[in-house]
């Protein structure tokens, strides 16, 4: 059986290093490793160049280049190329509205899905509303169908593994449908640290780390099987309140001040708290994550907003803390939620960039409600009633409460006396992503110090880079 190992770009870490020590793994192991790249000559429109760049096409080309002489040992290199701009195909496409753009699909692959989710989580521009979006959604429709339909020969052709990192972008998601619908034995690798052991990375099989089935089978049987029941996980949960960097290579809580409340927090009232999260990554995974009561995050605020201000119940404060990675979306569409702000009907926006304690506002709530955001199961762990409105891998934990409509989300929010559900499940959660990885000999570093392969870190001049 030959293994393909699949680097799109070299400008993501730790992908990078994970899929080298994926690669030398196997080398070792005296297995038929082929590693499949972009050729950076056809300037590949991915997740890290939406719009094109020769120099970024460049920059990622020389740390693969990097990467590649560091590996020891007997493996074949191939590259994908673009043959072909499948007009036909683009001219099926509608690039007006998102909502349509999203539903676009071939051959039973979710093409727009995968292009949106490239598109969006670079510009932020969730409505497209952007002046270059029908020019840079093209041209990564485009890459994505000569990837698509090199690897749809590819698995033909061969028996084969396909190793590639996360999946949920326009440079992988074709594959990762391909290897679904071709019954192709696919692993899929991602990262995710806990802030304590280096040993985050995870193995998927023919599925994606969010796909929410899978993934709560995966972190029920890891509790059944595997989990040690003690409690060790709880240090995830305190690390985050801490601001320790886990998941994420920076912590979102550092720049603000502890104990610190906003203007308008009343302890004599009931405090609600809806946490707004970064919309790019949800809203284009379709499937099952559009099946929701709300349209999006947006709606959901919007709506929730407007019958908070007729029920005008005086006892209540309804505070929106804004996400602090929107702090440099300028789109219209976090505007809106910022002017929002209606402190005579106690509806309070609190910044993206505002120096007040998302924790403190966390601990000192009464309830706490989220679309998909992780401070939903946060708060499960600090004995929160917590309302999820959209969807998350931890919503069948036992732990959340999930309204089957608007009018079930008030009845939730002016429930007097809602409990906080049992924290088991969020002990479940955290056990996994604490305990539930492994690393490689070869993968050294840290989320702060940044991550190595056989212990080197895969830099290059940008100015040489410009230059050539």
């Amino acid at each position: 059986m030959n293994y393909i190992i699949y680097i799109p770009t070299g400008l993501n870490s730790p992908m990078l290093e994970i899929l080298l020590s994926e690669a030398q793994k196997l080398i070792n192991m005296k297995k038929k490793v082929e590693i499949v790249l972009l050729n950076h000559d056809d300037i590949f429109a991915c997740s890290k160049n939406i719009f094109s760049q020769k120099n970024i096409s460049q920059a990622s080309s020389e740390k693969i280049k990097l990467g590649l002489k560091t590996l020891k040992g007997n493996f074949k290199v191939d590259y994908i190329r673009i043959k072909d701009q499948y007009e036909k195909i683009i001219n099926k496409t509608s690039f007006n509205s998102s909502e349509k753009f999203k539903n676009f699909k071939f051959e039973n692959v979710d093409f727009g899905n995968a292009v949106f989710s490239s598109y969006v989580g670079l510009s932020r521009d969730t409505n497209f509303d952007g002046y270059l979006k029908t020019y840079s959604c093209k041209n990564l429709l485009i890459s994505f169908l000569n990837i698509y339909f090199y690897f749809k020969k590819k698995i033909f052709n061969n028996k084969c593994k396909i190793i590639l990192y996360n999946g949920r972008h326009n440079e992988a998601r074709p594959i990762v449908r391909l290897c679904q619908n071709k019954k192709t034995l696919l692993n899929v690798l991602e990262f995710s640290g806990d802030g304590e052991k280096n040993i985050g990375v995870r193995r998927f099989i023919n599925h994606l780390p969010t796909d929410l089935k899978d993934m709560e089978k995966i972190i029920k049987d890891f509790w059944k099987y595997s989990a040690s029941k003690n409690n060790k996980c709880e240090y995830y949960f305190k690390y985050k309140k801490a601001g320790r960097i886990i998941n994420d290579k920076a912590s979102y809580i550092l720049n603000q001040e502890k104990k610190l409340l906003p203007n308008g927090w009343d302890k004599t009232k009931k405090n609600i708290v809806y946490f707004t999260s970064s919309q790019d990554e949800y809203s284009c995974l379709g499937g099952i994550y559009d099946h929701t009561i709300y349209k999006n995050q947006h709606e959901s605020i919007i709506k929730i907003v407007n019958s908070f201000k007729k029920l005008n119940d005086k006892s209540y404060n309804l505070f929106i803390r804004c996400h602090p990675y929107l702090e440099k979306v300028f789109w219209k569409y976090n505007q809106d939620i910022i002017n929002i702000h209606d402190p005579k009907n106690k509806i309070f926006v609190v910044k993206p960039s505002s120096p007040v304690s998302s924790y403190e506002m966390l601990l000192q709530s009464d309830k706490v409600i989220t679309y998909n955001s992780q401070t939903g199961i946060e708060a499960v762990y600090w004995e929160k009633p917590s309302i999820i409105l959209g969807r998350r891998i931890y919503e069948n934990l036992n732990c959340v409460y999930q309204p089957k409509n608007h009018n079930d989300t008030m009845n939730l929010i002016f429930r007097k006396n809602l409990k906080a559900k049992e924290k088991l499940g969020a002990l479940k959660f955290a056990s996994y992503w604490v305990e539930g990885g492994y690393t490689y000999n070869d993968f050294t570093g840290s989320m702060k110090l940044g991550y190595k392969f056989k212990k080197k870190n895969f830099s290059w001049s940008f100015a040489t880079t410009l230059l050539s």
